[in-house]
């Protein structure tokens, strides 16, 4: 057996088990995703996940939403993958849950037919939360920014009370947390404090977790004087005995770039006047590295997207593995 081998035992015969299942994607998942109207929006940015609560319609592989244009869409958008999750529940055992995994967009009016025909689709399945919605008597004005999410993932899971078969599971070796979540707590709390004493900038937004002894650093500072303040008051606290520092430096213009956005620069790079027009040019982001590959048209297109993408933010440097077709 395995490390973590397991049994299946019955239970006494008066114990009556729920019933687990998985739902059918373009039957079951749909229909609750159609008759619900709440669910929660989940994405990460730099190991940190934040759920938010949002009305939405769902229509033709499709979830339309709106919220509040800020900080938060920023951060969505700086790799689009969210997970978006409705549930609905009766009892403890009673329940449907549906998962919702793909890339979210913006809807804006635009000036082109395709844009505005999706706007006013958008506006239209909003209408049917809420009729005066982005109207002068719309009850929540601050919700101007419409989304859709392509549901290009869909799993559900269902329980019923009773039905079930009447096992339990009796794990060899289980798995041992070795966390103390008293330490740790303890922990986050001298951190906390010893940020406390800093004079930073208000806008500055410094994230504490602690979990297994380290401490990790997550959020936003105005200066790189700013960071190495709170790295060294950190390590100055006699309990960190680790530390990962995930600080960026400057407010949402001026972040790090995420891998996608390195990505999508280079390609902008790649279409600026004149355009590459090579399809057999390739671009690869790894750890922070702009890789070619492929078979490049001419040599001097290899030459010109070489320079070109020299000059993407962010990025560490260009590797180039292009080949020049008929070489």
């Amino acid at each position: 057996m395995t490390d973590n081998a397991a049994v299946l035992s019955p239970l006494p015969a008066d114990v009556d088990a729920p019933l687990l299942a998985m739902l059918d994607r373009f039957e079951e998942c749909e229909e609750i995703l159609a008759r619900n109207t709440v669910g929660r929006l989940a994405f990460a940015l730099q190991d940190r996940v934040s759920v938010l609560p949002v009305h939405y319609v769902y229509e033709d592989g499709w979830i339309y939403g709106r919220t509040s244009a800020g900080g938060k869409l920023r951060e969505i958008l700086r790799n689009r993958r969210i997970a978006f999750e409705v549930d609905e529940h009766t009892q403890l055992f009673e329940w449907r849950s549906v998962v919702v995994r793909g890339p979210l967009y913006l809807i804006d009016p635009g000036t082109l037919p395709a844009d505005r025909r999706v706007y006013s689709k958008a506006v239209s399945l909003i209408r049917r939360l809420v009729p005066t919605a982005l109207t002068d008597s719309d009850p929540v004005p601050f919700r101007d920014q419409l989304f859709r999410i392509r549901a290009v993932e869909i799993s559900g899971r269902s329980s019923q009370p009773s039905g079930g078969r009447k096992l339990t599971l009796q794990v060899e070796n289980p798995v041992r947390d070795t966390g103390e979540a008293e330490a740790d707590f303890v922990l986050r709390q001298y951190v906390e404090r010893a940020l406390a004493k800093l004079t930073l900038s208000p806008r500055s937004q410094v994230r504490v977790d602690a979990f297994d002894g380290v401490v990790a650093l997550t959020g936003v500072v105005e200066t790189a004087a700013d960071r190495s303040a709170v790295e060294a008051a950190v390590l100055a606290v006699p309990a960190v005995q680790a530390l990962v520092q995930q600080l960026e430096t400057g407010f949402p213009s001026q972040q790090q770039p995420t891998p996608a956005e390195i990505a999508r620069e280079a390609i902008e790079e790649l279409h600026q006047p004149p355009p590459i027009e090579d399809p057999g040019i390739k671009i690869i982001v790894e750890h922070g590295w702009l890789r070619l590959e492929g078979v490049a048209k001419s040599a001097g297109f290899r030459e010109d997207a070489v320079r070109r993408l020299r000059g993407v933010k962010g990025s560490r440097g260009v590797i180039d593995r292009l080949r020049v077709k008929g070489r």
